[in-house]
């Protein structure tokens, strides 16, 4: 029996959070047909993938299926070794999101977040921007250059498939995409997946007008004038009143003009020819006004 190994690569920000409930959700429905589903985590993302593959070479599932937003983080020399000791046909799934929607949905998380971000979304910018146009750089700071994720999950030994990001989609086309690659149906992952309790849940966002609180929030919490508990409290307020500003003002977009073209400009550099090559439009071409499908009204005519 050929067995199939399925790596969730994210990247961060990507519906990863979604995808990931949907699979723990149904876990044992998944189990029935055969698949075995891990999360691999951040902090010991090689040893527990040693240690599931490991466990996996003597079960009895033909499929097993991995998410980790993190995958692509990592050089695939220290990923290869370990993925090999477990022989399988081997795919790795990736989201393309655009940057425009991607660094505040990652600022804004990194606000709320363990990191306790306390600079301005600006600073974070102009170092993603920076991290991302050159791959060499720091490995851990790239979140989306969609070529070089890929190049490095084929030279870890997988064959690449990507899906485009769509918040009311997602599972739609992830559980197409196993579908495809395993031959067995996956409509169970397009039912509604419950929301986590935790107030501070990654699948919870906070609105960019809020940001600069969250931030103060953090220098009080960094200085100890308040304690991890109450800094978790009062980011819990803030994300109610996130909900409740996006029911009274859902289309509103959190970057300047000035800003979304320079993630924009980064897109069609870096992103935008790789994702032609798959047959992938991420946005349209630069000064034509339009976005994700209406005018921009913002944009300079």
């Amino acid at each position: 029996m050929i067995r199939q190994l399925i790596l969730h690569c994210g990247p961060m920000k990507t519906g990863s959070t979604a995808i990931q409930d949907a699979l723990r959700q149904h876990r044992t429905a998944l189990s029935r047909k055969g698949i075995s589903v891990h999360h691999i985590r951040a902090r010991s993302l090689h040893q527990q993938l040693d240690q599931v593959l490991t466990a996996e070479q003597g079960s009895r599932y033909p499929v097993v299926v991995l998410s980790s937003e993190f995958f692509g983080q990592h050089p695939p020399e220290s990923l290869r070794p370990i993925l090999d000791r477990f022989p399988a046909e081997r795919h790795a799934i990736l989201v393309a999101r655009p940057l425009r929607e991607l660094y505040p949905s990652l600022f804004l998380q990194n606000l709320k977040g363990s990191s306790r971000r306390i600079t301005s979304f600006r600073t974070f910018l102009h170092h993603q921007l920076r991290l991302d146009r050159d791959p060499d750089g720091v490995l851990g700071g790239q979140v989306m250059n969609a070529p070089v994720l890929d190049a490095r999950l084929q030279a870890a030994g997988c064959t690449t498939h990507w899906l485009m990001y769509d918040r009311h989609r997602l599972l739609e086309r992830f559980a197409q995409q196993l579908s495809d690659l395993t031959g067995h149906s996956f409509k169970e992952l397009n039912q509604p997946v419950a929301m986590s309790k935790d107030p501070l849940s990654p699948r919870r966002s906070l609105r960019m007008e809020l940001a600069g609180l969250a931030r103060l929030i953090n220098v009080m919490n960094r200085r100890s004038w308040i304690d991890d508990g109450f800094r978790e409290r009062l980011l819990g307020l803030c994300l109610d009143a996130s909900d409740q500003l996006r029911r009274l003002r859902p289309c509103h977009r959190p970057l300047s003009v000035f800003d979304r073209r320079r993630c924009d400009e980064l897109d069609h550099e870096i992103n935008q020819p790789f994702l032609n090559r798959l047959g992938m439009a991420m946005l349209p071409s630069l000064g034509d006004g339009v976005v994700n499908g209406f005018p921009d009204r913002d944009l300079p005519r």
